[in-house]
């Protein structure tokens, strides 16, 4: 494990249970975890308690180029998002995990129970030179980070 600091935001893996070997991409967002919290003033006082209330977790964006129609992970959003929540929704453990230079892992986020909500194809436009881009979004019940 590299002791780098400040640790470089380019060099990731994403891991999706199920070995699906279709998990490059190009961006990762969502990776936020917070307390929601309820305010309490105390009668007859200036004093605002902020009382815990859940935690709350955003949901875990993946872009990439868009994949191939035999793709293992679209194969799962599709079934997941056009089943019109007719069947039981499979979810999966997805890992995140931050690399050094050497490609071995620096930070570790898992993902648990984790299944799509949203999968998105960005804009096409004729006068741009650029990659056709799909979002899958996913949400998640829970978090931990291993490393």
């Amino acid at each position: 494990m590299s002791d780098q600091w400040p640790l470089p935001a380019f060099h990731f893996s994403v891991v999706i249970s199920g070995s699906m070997s279709d998990a490059a991409f190009q961006e990762v967002t969502g990776i936020q975890t917070q307390i929601e919290t309820q305010e309490y003033q105390e009668g007859g006082s200036n004093l605002v308690y902020h009382l815990p209330q859940s935690v709350k977790h955003s949901n875990l964006t993946l872009k990439r180029g868009i994949a191939e129609s035999q793709s293992a992970l679209m194969k799962w959003c599709q079934s997941t998002l056009e089943s019109q929540l007719n069947t039981t929704i499979k979810t999966k453990t997805v890992t995140v995990r931050l690399l050094d230079a050497d490609g071995s892992p620096c930070r570790i986020w898992e993902f648990h129970n984790v299944y799509p909500v949203k999968w998105n194809v960005n804009e096409f436009h004729a006068t741009k030179n650029e990659v056709a881009i799909e979002e899958i979004e996913l949400c998640y019940s829970r978090t931990k980070r291993t490393l």
